[in-house]
């Protein structure tokens, strides 16, 4: 059958995203967010970062240590010795920031407040533990069960006076809509073809030639300005959805294409894009939710989630022109297969 086919190869399956390259075929034009971050005068200071469940529970991430990034927070906790007491978490799983006392709580740009951390908490996330801590935070509506993942978010936490700046989520009445999903047709299907050839034992039932007619759906569209002048860095995720064959339950083929568009002066862009195949369900997807923006030192970073049914993670990304620096990434959970 080619559903269990395309299964069996997608358990070997690693798509890794290709190098950003010149697209001649991206005209998405070039805008600017209402909100950009700006850091204040002086050398860059030190901070911890970290996620803000809706149950009011901290995950810490990332430190900053005024020059680079790093994720010293602990991510397996089998075989480690867990704390009982804030003040008896190892000082090197908070980075050079050292523990931090209040934390500014920023969501969508805004500061909403400041919170303490309380205590640690051992929590489960996907098919694993991870250590986090409570915290005084009071959300401002009910949250939803332990069980539900990925778990939602309320912002991000931030020590020191740092601010955070929002990803802007382009609207869909936006008309950069229409153009990226066109300008998507010959990147899309580049990265579908790759995602194709990468498998061993299963070929597509649908032609080349009837998949490029098949229109590109766009599903998300962030931006932000880049620190290099002129450019500002595009995130999208796109698909194309097949009708089920006989032997798909009713469930079609679908492929999910995910990546990064740069655009700067002069009409110049570039684009990475990577793309995977795999059924209705989308159970092998992952998502991209950004949670804020951050400058220091002259440089601009993506702060962001990326989140499926099995797997929950955290990132910091500098965009240049030729290239996403991923400057720190922490796996918040996983379930192995």
């Amino acid at each position: 059958m080619i559903r269990a086919a395309l299964l069996l190869a997608m358990l070997s399956l690693v798509l890794r995203m290709p190098p950003l390259r010149e697209s001649a075929a991206l005209q998405a034009p070039v805008g600017s967010p209402a909100t950009e971050a700006r850091s204040g005068p002086g050398e860059p200071q030190p901070f911890t970062l970290g996620v803000l469940r809706r149950d009011g529970i901290v995950i810490p991430f990332a430190s900053f240590d005024g020059k680079r990034w790093s994720a010293p927070w602990p991510e397996e906790i089998q075989f480690t010795e867990l704390p009982i007491s804030i003040d008896a978490i190892a000082g090197k799983w908070w980075g050079k920031a050292g523990r931090p006392g209040e934390l500014t709580i920023w969501s969508n740009g805004a500061r909403q407040g400041t919170l303490r951390l309380t205590g640690p908490a051992v929590l489960p996330i996907m098919c694993v533990r991870r250590l986090a801590l409570y915290s005084t935070y009071q959300p401002p509506e009910p949250p939803p069960r332990p069980t539900v993942q990925p778990y939602l978010k309320d912002g991000l936490v931030i020590s020191g006076s740092q601010p955070i700046a929002p990803i802007e989520i382009v609207p869909r009445t936006s008309p950069l809509w229409s153009s990226t999903a066109v300008s998507l047709v010959e990147p899309f299907d580049d990265a579908e073809t790759r995602a194709i050839k990468s498998f061993t034992d299963w070929k597509h039932p649908v032609a080349r030639a009837a998949r490029r007619r098949l229109p590109v759906e766009l599903e998300t569209l962030y931006r932000a300005p880049m620190d290099t002048p002129g450019w500002t860095a595009y995130h999208v995720e796109a698909v194309k959805q097949y009708q089920p064959g006989k032997d798909d339950d009713d469930c079609g083929l679908v492929t999910y294409a995910s990546g990064w568009l740069l655009a700067g002066p002069g009409g110049e862009h570039r684009i990475a894009l990577g793309a995977q195949v795999s059924y209705c369900d989308r159970r092998d997807n992952t998502f991209m939710l950004p949670l804020g923006l951050i400058e220091q030192g002259g440089r601009s970073y993506w702060v962001y989630q990326v989140s499926g049914y099995e797997r929950e993670g955290y990132a910091i990304s500098r965009l240049l022109p030729k290239e996403n620096q991923i400057q720190a990434r922490y796996t918040a959970g996983t379930c192995a297969r």
